[in-house]
């Protein structure tokens, strides 16, 4: 009479629930660390060919932060998935 709970089933369910809910909230921030890290560029003149080698390498790991944290939330979604299964 009693019907079995399928609980691997109700598990995935679950994770993909908070993965959605992640991923909408990494998204909703990237806008405010994207305004962060143009602001930085500018005041470092990465524009400027003739600015020293430390200033290149920071305007480098400052434009590089966005795509990482782009690729830390999907990396992080992708683990709540894939536990689940």
């Amino acid at each position: 009479m009693y019907k079995k709970i399928n609980k691997k089933g109700t598990g995935m369910f679950i994770a993909f629930i908070f993965a959605i809910l992640f991923f909408m909230m990494g998204m909703w921030m990237l806008p405010f660390f994207q305004d962060s890290a143009t602001e930085a560029r500018n005041n470092l003149a990465c524009t400027n060919s003739s600015i020293s080698d430390g200033n290149k390498v920071t305007c480098l790991f400052v434009g590089a932060g966005v795509p990482y944290y782009i690729i830390a939330i999907l990396t992080f979604v992708g683990g709540l998935i894939g536990r689940a299964l």
